[in-house]
């Protein structure tokens, strides 16, 4: 069983999660909760998750004043997940109140930087004058200043995060990266990914001790 890979579950309904979570578990140990499955199924369904004994990425990318992300992630440390996401680019304030929300718990909170779906076009539509490289750089200098635990980013960035985070700070943290979904092909919405074969190996931190809950 593996904690380097963490199998999406896009899909619509818990029927659906549960199957694929039933299957795959003897060789994974990380599944995602995206937006899509969360928004119908809800906390019911991340608990019928856990009770299969596997842990779980509540991928919800949150985005908000400092004290309503704290409150989120406080929400998603009662579900006892492995990890949940908040946009980097929500500010130094709310990072570091996210990661208070997650003191004395397992739950580790992971930076998004820059979404794939957006390239150094999309960035100068929405005001940027950076490119996407400058961009996640910035963004991940942020993330560890503000102490979280990892970055979420394209696999074309890791390279570029690990010169540009010290040594020290690479260590205690851990690459999510997205790659592109295997056959059937289909155009993706992913402007900054590669193939799975391609991606790069990420180098996650060693794991701590339990903390208590």
């Amino acid at each position: 069983m593996t904690d380097k890979l963490i199998l999406a579950l896009d899909v619509d309904r818990a029927d659906e999660a549960l199957a694929l979570v039933r299957l795959l578990k003897p060789h994974l140990r990380l599944f995602k909760v995206g937006n899509q499955l969360f928004t119908r199924e809800g906390p019911a369904l991340v608990k019928a998750l856990r009770a299969e004994g596997v842990d779980l990425f509540l991928d919800q990318k949150w985005h908000d004043i400092p004290q309503t992300v704290a409150h989120a992630v406080k929400s998603a440390v009662t579900l006892d997940v492995r990890y949940v996401t908040v946009h980097a680019s929500g500010g130094l304030e709310m990072l570091q109140a996210a990661q208070e929300a997650v003191k004395g718990s397992r739950t580790e909170i992971l930076a998004v930087t820059v979404l794939t779906s957006l390239d150094d076009g999309a960035l100068r539509q929405i005001g940027f004058d950076r490119t996407t490289a400058e961009q996640v750089a910035r963004l991940a200098r942020l993330a560890v200043l503000a102490g979280v635990s990892g970055l979420v980013c394209s696999p074309l960035e890791i390279d570029l995060i690990r010169q540009q985070i010290q040594a020290s700070a690479r260590e205690k943290m851990a690459s999510r990266t997205r790659s592109g979904r295997s056959p059937p092909p289909r155009r993706s919405s992913a402007a900054r990914t590669i193939s799975s074969s391609a991606a790069p190996s990420p180098r996650p931190p060693t794991p701590s001790p339990p903390r208590g809950r």
